[in-house]
């Protein structure tokens, strides 16, 4: 009786031993369940945070860069074409006038001398051809300042989209 009691109680602990192992191996494995459920939930979180914030702030960011670097554009051509109108030495100008949607017109300017700029908010102003120049310099060298901080923001959100850590 007593090895068949030994035996149960031999039995029992073997079973106990596997019991208590196949749940230590369940919670690691649930452990391990919740910590890659837990990493998915933090990437999702994160792509949605990409996706809600900071690729529109990227595109607004763009399309502001984008529109400096066109009125620079714009500007040089204007400092450009002064610079070449003084060279030569013309006092009359015929030209094509772009009314809109591609239609342009034949234009007659008598005198060259003064110049209409346009600037900002619906304004012209009429000056001559060294105070365009000197209105032009100082355009510019805010629109380069406008480009520098455009630039320096693009290295600060690649950081913010570089810094996402998992």
């Amino acid at each position: 009786m007593k090895s068949f009691s030994c035996q149960i109680l031999t039995n029992f602990y073997l079973c106990h031993r596997v019991v208590c192992r196949n749940s230590k191996r369940r919670a690691s494995i649930r452990k391990a369940m919740d910590d890659s459920r837990f990493r998915q939930e933090k990437v999702q979180r994160f792509e949605e945070f990409v996706d809600r914030r900071l690729k529109p702030d990227l595109v607004q960011a763009v399309a502001q860069r984008d529109k400096v670097f066109q009125q620079q554009k714009v500007f040089q051509d204007l400092r450009r074409n002064i610079e070449n109108l003084e060279k030569n030495g013309v006092t009359s100008l015929r030209t094509m006038v772009n009314l809109g949607s591609e239609v342009y017109m034949q234009a007659d300017v008598p005198d060259t001398c003064h110049i209409f700029v346009d600037i900002g908010l619906g304004f012209h102003v009429e000056f001559t051809w060294s105070e365009a120049l000197d209105f032009i310099s100082v355009r510019e060298a805010r629109l380069a300042r406008l480009a520098k901080v455009f630039g320096s923001c693009f290295k600060y959100q690649q950081n913010d989209v570089h810094s996402i850590q998992f």
